[in-house]
């Protein structure tokens, strides 16, 4: 009897039936099969119906937020309309309930990967231009369809509104498919109990099966093969068959395949490299180079690292693909003393890595090698461990600070290390079989083909004369140069002038800046610093050497190169050790040589001959070396006034005519300068607080007063800069006088009378004390004891005090050397290990400075704190380094302490113990310092001291 046609074309059919636009519209997962559904981020703005026909949106996955129980987030790019290949950023949202059942499913999102998102259920809002550059947001409430394109894996398909949620999508050349099974609505509570009845059945099958295994296992050995047989056999329980449409349970991988990462050894334990990630932790750990992406490159600081990406059968996807993998595991390595000490590594070469740090960065995993713990390996084909090929003049090893002898080769002849090495080599060759295997299956969905960017290259390092906006790495690279002038063009930007002494014709000429050295005008390059960078362009000396990171070049308005840099990835380089410091510094050198010589230039300033302030005469011209104090222009007359000290008095030089904080115990020290022609223009750019020289300068008697006077067209008016070395040797004499003058000068302390000093506590030469100082003595700003300082109300006061000392805070010694980060100048708080503010993951900014309190009783029986900081000379010569954990630090700075503090940390704990014996034994000392005014508080500052004899 034929069965009667169905009034339906499509009911009871097994096949899948294409839509056509009188049918209903899919929204399924065949939606996905049919190029013309697809829509783009344009018409979906401006569509306010998306349930009449949602369709879908095809990009790649560009960023991801971190999970939370509310809701998933992330970010993915798509090509704004059919028409043109512009791509736009759009921000995906799950809500709580639709994000809770994808958790539960394990859905994962890889960057870069295809993703095609059906727009049923989602709601829509316009963002403008956002953070990240995201125009839309799309949000999903209650359920999703989506598909994620997996390069050479199988895709994978969500679908929360049909009955099976998370499913490897089929090949299109798989050659069958499972048909769809039709359920009446009414049949639902008996398809139910189907389910539940299959499932019991399947535990049912397992329990027999384990049962018959023990039994089979327990069998004895002596009994012949066939009666052995026909017993399993007995025992034995028919194989289990799985329904249709249901995938059998993954068996027991055999073979290289079935490799359990890591091992231990008789002293080692070496992890696997999934394992290995609890933060701060040391590990040993081996695996296979995933990828060449060792590149050698330098940090800020100049150390030398590279980027392993390693990969061992714990970070292996065994869901019948072994050869697909994870997240590679990232382990940077770092070393110092020569790039050769790192790793030169391939694609599938085996790397042995000990006393590897796991650490954190922008939300993932990594492992870190630094300089002085890292060693390292290469398993080679010969069995044994090597480390290629290592030029003679690499140093093998090196002495470390604490005397021990270090060396990044690993040097082992450990057999078990050995033997899963092999084993590990025959991993990977399984792996890449079956990777060889798997290839060729490519499948396009949608209008275009959507594959992983490549791997971003890293910044390379350039001389000025070859950076252009058009380099690999889109304009942005890394150059090491000399800053040759500076100046703040408004208050968002710093704009520096460097040179590394290179060429670059499409760079302007700066022939007419007098700032421009001869030869350099098309050697120098213009930076703004911007946003993080912009504050730190201050604190730039003209003449100091920088090493830049991530700048980018571009063309400015006027169709030259100017650089342009936001971040802080600014180190200064110390030119006295340029083998340690940066390779790109030492050639910058050499070319700096040999300009110099070809234009032959003289530091003209070191021939000059300079007299002090003291011993200027009348109508006599001079040079000097002064610090500029004050700069009055003049309006219309084409003059300025400059007022300058040296520190040094002249009974020639009159009271100032201006009433500034600045001038107070500067008695006969001002030298009033009238400027006129083209020195009054140079006045406009001095600023106070600056050392300079003045050339001819003349002392005459204007207006009833003497005073300097300069003019002419000559540029006379030169700025000292520490950063370059001629003028720090020329600064180095005033530095002193003015160390003279407020109470600290090194040439002083050697005057002292006191025979007891040590030769590493330095005193300056000051007036005796009494009772009635008297106010004509050569420094009446010094206060000799606690009730004089008191009574004074100047900002800055300077002091002398005999005293000893009562108290000390902190009570543990090692608390009174402290870690500082050198980016932000901030203390780091003793529950980190590094700043986090400043994202310091590989504890590069660490710097550690001196900071306790004291306080002191006179010899009138007053008290007063007082402030020790890192700018006390007797601690110049004493280690900065955590006291904590280096004993001979430790020792060294409780010399120092005990020499002016005596027993006070010893008396203070006895007395919280409650032990009242103890005797206060401190030495009575000269304290010199001074005190200032910070923050409507006043702070007394220790600077020197020296031994009083009893």
């Amino acid at each position: 009897m034929k069965r009667r046609a169905s009034t339906d074309g499509t009911k009871g059919s097994r096949k899948r039936s294409k839509a056509s636009p009188s049918e209903p519209y899919p929204n399924g997962v065949e939606l996905f099969d049919f190029p013309e559904h697809q829509r783009y981020i344009t018409s979906i703005l401006s569509d306010q119906n998306l349930d009449r026909k949602p369709g879908y949106i095809v990009g790649n996955i560009f960023m991801k937020y971190s999970e939370s129980e509310k809701k998933i987030r992330f970010v993915m790019s798509t090509e704004q309309s059919e028409v043109g290949s512009k791509t736009v950023r759009i921000q995906i949202v799950f809500g709580k309930q639709c994000s809770k059942l994808l958790r539960r499913r394990g859905l994962r999102l890889p960057l870069s990967h295809g993703i095609l998102l059906s727009l049923r259920g989602c709601t829509i809002a316009n963002n403008g231009a956002s953070a990240n550059g995201v125009i839309a947001t799309l949000e999903f409430t209650e359920k999703v369809l989506l598909k994620i394109l997996s390069p050479g894996q199988d895709n994978v398909v969500v679908d929360l509104w049909g009955p099976v949620s998370l499913r490897p999508s089929q090949s299109a050349d798989s050659g069958w498919y499972n048909p769809p099974v039709e359920r009446p609505l009414e049949e639902t509570a008996p398809a139910t109990e189907a389910i539940k009845s299959r499932k019991k059945e399947k535990q049912l099958l397992r329990s027999k099966e384990h049962f018959a295994k023990r039994a089979a296992s327990n069998v004895s050995t002596d009994a012949t093969g066939s009666d052995t047989k026909s017993s399993r056999s007995k025992l034995a329980s028919p194989k289990p068959t799985h329904p249709q449409g249901e995938q059998a349970p993954a068996e027991k991988v055999n073979g290289p395949l079935g490799l359990k990462a890591g091992c231990r050894s008789a002293d080692t334990l070496y992890t696997p490299l999934s394992s290995a990630t609890k933060i701060s932790s040391f590990y040993n750990v081996v695996g296979v180079v995933y990828s060449n992406s060792a590149y050698i490159t330098q940090s800020s600081i100049g150390d030398y690292m590279c980027t392993l990406h390693l990969v061992d059968p714990d970070n292996t996807v065994r869901s019948g693909n072994s050869h697909l993998m994870e997240n590679p595991t990232k382990v940077i390595c770092f070393a110092r003393a020569n790039s050769k000490w790192l790793p030169t590594v391939r694609e599938g070469d085996i790397v042995v890595l000990h006393n590897v740090k796991a650490s954190s960065f922008q939300g993932g995993s990594n492992l870190v090698g630094y300089n002085d713990k890292l060693q390292w390996a290469i398993y080679g084909l010969d069995g044994r461990l090597t480390h290629g090929i290592i030029p003679s003049d690499v140093p093998r090893e090196i002495a470390t600070d604490r005397g021990f002898r270090f060396s990044p080769f690993l040097q082992r002849e450990d057999p078990v290390l050995l033997d899963y090495c092999s084993k590990l080599r025959l991993w990977w060759n399984a792996v890449e079989c079956q990777k060889q295997e798997s290839l060729g299956k490519t499948h396009q969905v949608g209008s275009q083909v959507l594959t992983p960017p490549p791997e971003r290259s890293p910044r390379p390092w350039l001389p000025i004369k070859d950076a252009t906006p058009n380099t690999v790495s889109n304009g942005y690279f890394n150059c090491v140069a000399q800053v040759i002038h500076k100046h703040r063009p408004d208050q968002g930007c710093y704009a520096l002038y460097v040179t590394d002494y290179t060429s670059n014709d499409q760079c302007p000429t700066y022939d007419g800046a007098e700032w421009c050295p001869p030869g350099l005008a098309k050697s120098i390059l213009k930076i703004e610093l911007w946003d993080q960078s912009a504050s730190f362009g201050q604190q730039m000396e003209v003449g100091e050497f920088f090493s830049f990171r991530n700048l980018r070049m571009r063309v400015a308005n006027n169709g030259y190169f100017e650089a342009k840099m936001k971040e802080l990835k600014i180190a200064k380089l110390n030119t006295d050790e340029v083998g340690s410091t940066h390779t790109g510094l030492e050639g910058l050198l050499e070319r700096k040589a040999k300009w110099a010589t070809k234009h032959k230039i003289e530091e003209r300033l070191e021939k000059l001959e300079y007299t002090k302030i003291q011993d200027v005469e009348m109508r006599v011209r001079f040079n000097c070396i002064v610090e500029i104090l004050l700069v009055n222009i003049l309006d219309g007359s084409g003059s300025a006034r400059v007022y300058v000290t040296d520190y040094t008095a002249n009974d020639l030089l009159p009271e100032p005519d201006v009433d500034a904080d600045d001038f107070n115990g500067l008695e006969k020290r001002v030298l009033k300068l009238n400027l006129r022609d083209s020195q009054a223009q140079t006045a406009r750019s001095l600023e106070p607080g600056t050392v300079c020289v003045f050339q001819k300068v003349m002392m005459k008697l204007l207006n009833k007063e003497n005073v300097g006077d300069l003019g002419g067209e000559q540029p006379l008016i030169k700025r000292l800069y520490p950063g370059l070395p001629s003028h720090k040797a020329l600064m180095e004499d005033f530095e002193n006088r003015k160390k003279i003058f407020f109470g600290a000068s090194k040439a002083a302390l050697q005057q002292s009378k006191a025979p007891s000093v040590s030769a590493s506590i330095y005193t300056p030469q000051v007036p005796e004390p009494s009772e009635n100082p008297s106010p004509t003595r050569s420094n009446p700003r010094l206060c000799t004891s606690i009730k004089q300082l008191q009574s004074r109300i100047e900002p800055i006061t300077l002091f002398g005090i005999r005293a000893r000392v009562k108290w000390a805070k902190p009570r543990q010694l090692w608390d009174c050397c402290r870690p500082y980060c050198a980016k932000c100048s901030k203390r780091i708080p003793s529950t980190q290990k590094a700043c986090v503010a400043c994202d310091d993951f590989d504890h590069e900014f660490i710097t550690y400075q001196y900071n306790f309190n004291i306080s002191i009783e006179d010899e009138e029986g007053s008290e007063m704190p007082i402030a020790v900081s890192d700018e006390a000379l007797f601690l110049t010569d004493l280690p900065r380094v955590n006291m904590a954990r280096d004993p001979s630090a430790l020792e060294e700075f409780r010399t120092c302490f005990e020499t002016i503090a005596g027993n006070v940390l010893e008396y203070q704990d006895d007395r919280c113990m409650g032990k009242e014996d103890t005797e206060l034994k401190t030495p009575l000392v000269c304290l010199y310092g001074c005190r200032y005014e910070e923050e409507g508080r006043k702070i007394c500052q220790l600077l020197s001291y020296s031994l009083i004899e009893s």
